[in-house]
């Protein structure tokens, strides 16, 4: 069994990457000229953070890099895909046997992209940058709904789900500015991103394909005011490390569960 490659030797980056993503990416507002570093209607930062897991999963999982190197297995980022029982979904990382290799080029100089015959991987990716208490219901039914989509194709197959929270105490949400002066929301911090932490860890995470829930789930806190450079939250309410929803945890089980399934 496959398992390790680089604990020790490779630091898991996704979250640094994505903070770093953040600051540097620009969204203009067509009508007065702000910058956005997030833009809800967007779904370029789902896939920046789905490459940079992707990423951290290759250099984790020594498995899944043969088999991606052997093009045994391909990806796709809002990959549409129709499970053996009828349901579509479109999962915003997908990992898989190759029906098809699209192209020679191999992300991480190991996986390339591909039509998909069956889904050994998925990740759904969600992100609350604002109005926390009333993105609770939302996010957790979408995120449990996921799951469940993804279990009832296919028992086997892992699914993963991870949320960026931010914990910034103010926001400019591109969807608020209705005149030339910048609204600016406020936020009960770090309560609200508490809050939303705690409510995510309700959760159900499973061990065996007879359980129901995730087969591992995470969430990144952020401080991002959505103008100046964005920063990752390291301390509570924050996962720390050893934590079932901390970002290291779960790399580890995806690639530990991929071994033991798939390898």
């Amino acid at each position: 069994m496959r398992f390790e490659l680089i604990w020790g030797q490779h630091q898991m980056s996704a979250p640094l990457q994505f903070v770093e993503w953040l600051t540097a990416h620009e969204h203009r507002d067509p009508v007065y000229g702000w910058v956005y570093r997030y833009h809800s209607r967007s779904d370029a930062h789902s896939v920046a953070l789905c490459r940079f897991i992707l990423e951290d999963l290759l250099a984790t999982c020594q498995a899944l890099r043969d088999e991606a190197l052997a093009n045994r297995v391909v990806y796709g980022i809002n990959a549409k895909h129709t499970f053996p029982n009828g349901k579509r979904k479109t999962l915003d990382l997908a990992i898989g046997t190759a029906k098809a290799v699209n192209d020679s080029n191999r992300f991480a100089g190991a996986i390339c992209t591909g039509e998909i015959d069956r889904v050994l991987i998925s990740c759904e990716a969600k992100t609350v940058m604002t109005e926390h208490s009333k993105s609770q219901p939302r996010v957790f039914d979408e995120l449990g709904s996921s799951h469940e989509i993804v279990h009832q194709g296919d028992r086997k197959a892992i699914a993963a789900g991870i949320t960026v929270v931010n914990i910034a105490e103010t926001f400019v949400s591109p969807l608020r500015q209705k005149s030339p002066e910048l609204h600016v929301s406020k936020h009960k911090q770090p309560q609200a991103a508490e809050r939303m932490v705690n409510h995510l860890r309700g959760l159900p995470i499973r061990d065996t394909t007879s359980m129901t829930g995730f087969d591992a789930y995470a969430t990144i806190v952020v401080d991002c005011d959505n103008q100046g450079p964005a920063k990752l939250w390291t301390r509570p309410p924050a996962p720390q490390r050893g934590e079932s929803d901390h970002y290291d945890t779960f790399v580890a089980r995806i690639a530990k569960t991929y071994a033991i399934r798939f390898a």
